[in-house]
């Protein structure tokens, strides 16, 4: 066996060697080669990633999203982790949350000593990455606002050469709008070829942006593709009310993305704070660990805590 071993070595290493001295004599970028595998791995996994997609937001849309379809949505998708992590889904999100938990767990049960308060701190905890996910999300949203007139002059332009939407669509990919709108748009012109409905394909586009002004947008849009109405006349008018909006945002210095992730640091601060009260003060300590009024005490806190956290959260779903 170690024999057979050895030989398969030995063929790995000759081969691997015999590659080294080829692309070394013709003088091949090895780098170039390996990105260029990566980048059309990545392609392909999209590629197949959006052929489930328009199978299944052609099926979702009418209905009504499970929570699996929600968090895939407003999570993933809206914070275009995938740019990052293509390989990034509900199920690889819930085993980053599980692990997160349990390795929490083990920490704040030595801490505690009590499983009920370790479970909800863990369960906030195994939360981050949805947290994390949610202000990239916010972040997105705000950089497309602030670029949405500029990216409606671009299809305006696009349209003067032919007056067809989603030609438009398709050529602002490759005129420099940047990201995430960019690979917001190409998914949308892919899912459109692929056979999903046009406006379907315009509402899960203003999903994954989850923007007001945005809204907007698509809404005007949806409507004049349906009535064929004048597409280069309301880009126009679109464009010059984004650009007054945009002015009134920057007189008024409003962002949604820095005001929440504040709130999130702010309340993950507590935590911190609330260990640093329980270790210093060995009368406190006494009391929230080692009797069972204070361990009963201290759940309800952390439930309490863990409630006012989800309120938060919901609170800054509301725009300016």
């Amino acid at each position: 066996m170690l024999e057979l071993v050895l030989i398969i070595n030995s063929f790995l290493l000759a081969a691997f060697t015999i590659l080294f001295a080829y692309f070394t004599v013709i003088n091949a970028d090895v780098k170039k080669i390996l990105r260029s595998g990566v980048e059309w791995l990545e392609r392909e996994y999209n590629e197949k990633q959006l052929k489930r997609e328009v199978k299944k937001y052609s099926r979702i849309i009418p209905l009504k999203l499970t929570v699996a379809d929600k968090i895939e949505l407003y999570m993933i998708d809206k914070s275009n982790i995938k740019r990052y992590i293509p390989f990034a889904n509900f199920y690889s999100l819930m085993m980053v949350c599980i692990l997160i938990f349990i390795f929490t767990f083990r920490l704040t049960y030595n801490i505690l000593l009590f499983v009920p308060s370790a479970v909800v701190v863990s369960l906030i905890f195994s939360l981050i990455p949805l947290f994390i996910l949610d202000i990239m999300g916010r972040y997105n949203s705000e950089i497309i606002r602030k670029r949405l007139a500029e990216f409606i002059s671009v299809l305006n332009r696009w349209c003067a050469v032919k007056e067809d939407m989603f030609y438009a669509f398709e050529k602002s990919v490759d005129s420099g709008i940047g990201e995430p709108l960019k690979t917001f748009i190409r998914d949308m012109v892919i899912q459109v070829n692929r056979g999903i409905d046009p406006l379907e394909a315009l509402d899960i586009l203003w999903m994954k942006v989850d923007n007001i002004q945005f809204r907007d947008f698509v809404i005007n849009i949806k409507q004049n593709i349906k009535h064929r109405g004048n597409i280069r006349r309301l880009l126009s008018n679109m464009e010059e009310q984004f650009y007054k909006i945009e002015e009134e945002y920057n007189r008024r210095k409003i962002s949604t993305y820095i005001d929440r992730m504040l709130l999130y640091i702010i309340m993950f601060t507590v935590l911190f704070a609330g260990y640093f009260f329980l270790r210093s003060n060995p009368l406190v300590k006494e009391f929230y660990i080692y009797t069972v009024q204070g361990k009963l005490l201290l759940t309800l806190f952390v439930v309490l805590y863990s409630c006012g956290l989800y309120m938060i959260a919901r609170i800054t779903r509301f725009e300016h």
